[in-house]
């Protein structure tokens, strides 16, 4: 990595551009004036010595009282450790505050809106995934696909195990199961008869207990997956009973 791309990183990281800049002159110099790290970080020198104070305040160099001040890193490993604490502080923060949002929305969202939808496929794995891992009694699966399970889905599904929640996979005749799913053991294949088998744009079915589910569709295989979800609601309720009454899942 040249000095550049160093630089870029820390920025990245939340250095602002002369901090950056004088730090890795720093790591390259061992030590230097503010003369000696102008020169090599293209910073003014007059901007060396207020960037310095900020450095030192958030612990990345230590400062030698001499006349003229030396300015010198500490190990790469502490200003390691510290951007990790001050990134942990951020998120931290930022998470809690956005939770506070959540809690102060998510009423009057849930009243307003019962049936939601999601586009694109890691999104819609991962919906599918909490609405398993928020199951009690029973799962009933079916995706176009069962050949090449996603690794988070199944992580879920293994977890349902522990919990004595059955897992039911929904096999078109001619479809083949990975043995990723045969190796767990809440999980039992039901064959669909030729009737019943999925339509041509349908990628995914998901039915939880009894009153959630999701059910994905794509218009064409270069289109993003589209599905519509919904948990603990009448219309999931009764959109489960329909669905389940027509296929042959034990109760």
């Amino acid at each position: 990595m040249n000095n550049s791309e160093a630089i870029d990183a820390l920025i990245e990281l939340g250095l602002s551009t002369y901090e950056a800049r004088v730090f890795t002159a720093l790591i390259e110099l061992g030590e230097g004036t503010a003369r000696e790290v102008a020169k090599t970080s293209d910073v003014p020198r007059s901007q060396v010595y207020t960037t310095a104070k900020e450095l030192q305040s958030r612990g990345f160099i230590s400062v030698q009282q001499a006349n003229p001040q030396v300015f010198q890193p500490i190990s790469l490993s502490e200003v390691e450790s510290q951007l990790s604490r001050e990134f942990a502080s951020k998120r931290d923060t930022a998470f809690d505050r956005l939770k506070t949002l959540e809690r102060q929305t998510a009423p009057a969202a849930e009243q307003n809106e019962d049936v939601w939808t999601i586009t694109g496929t890691p999104a819609i794995i991962g919906r599918a995934s909490q609405l398993i891992d928020e199951a009690e009694t029973r799962v009933i699966y079916g995706a176009e696909s069962l050949g090449h399970p996603d690794a988070e889905l199944l992580s879920t599904v293994r977890s349902c195990c522990s919990r004595d929640v059955s897992v039911h996979l929904l096999q078109d005749s001619d479809q083949e199961i990975s043995d990723q799913w045969r190796e767990i053991d809440c999980v039992s294949a039901v064959s669909i008869p030729p009737q019943q088998s999925k339509g041509d744009h349908a990628v995914r079915l998901l039915l939880v207990d009894s009153d959630s589910f999701l059910l994905s569709v794509r218009s064409n295989r270069s289109a993003p997956e589209i599905a519509i979800w919904s948990a603990n609601t009448t219309f999931a309720e009764a959109f489960s009973q329909l669905l389940t009454s027509s296929l042959p899942v034990p109760e």
